[in-house]
């Protein structure tokens, strides 16, 4: 037969674990937040008017010709 002793961490252990803990999920929600808005691309930098657009064949032949 065996006699396991279950040990339990002390209130002040627990209170550094939970502040540690806390810590870690804080850093963890401003990455996610920081992902989030990279991965939105939520902030407008204005490259609306700079992304390539497409002519019509007539339209791209003028430019050729000149």
């Amino acid at each position: 037969m065996s006699t396991d002793v279950k040990e339990r961490y002390s209130d002040a252990d627990l209170a550094e674990f939970k502040a540690l803990i806390k810590k870690k999920i804080e850093k963890a929600q401003e990455q996610l937040a920081i992902y989030q808005n990279a991965y939105k691309n939520d902030g407008n930098n204005g490259t609306d008017d700079t992304s390539p657009t497409f002519k019509a064949f007539e339209e791209g032949s003028e430019t050729m010709s000149k």
